[in-house]
């Protein structure tokens, strides 16, 4: 099984084109379409954030404190 991974942007009319690269192989194939929640994409920019920034001390973790707002966004109350 070959797979390619490749991030799109999904148009206002919900399409999307794609090209493959040219060694992909011919023939019948399975498209799956994962599409990033708001929540994910907040958090992929504050953690891109935290890359750049001065390490934090020992005792913060901010992949845990992350992990607790995505949870906090997927069960409010």
């Amino acid at each position: 099984m070959k797979a390619h991974k490749l991030d799109v942007n999904v148009a206002d009319d919900r399409r999307i084109a794609i090209t493959l690269p040219e060694d992909f192989p011919p023939g019948p194939a399975e498209v799956i379409v994962l599409a990033v929640p708001p929540t994910v994409r907040r958090l992929a920019r504050v953690l891109g954030s935290l890359a750049s920034a001065t390490p934090p001390p020992p005792e913060v973790d901010p992949t845990a404190d992350a992990l607790a707002e995505l949870r906090g966004a997927r069960n409010p109350g």
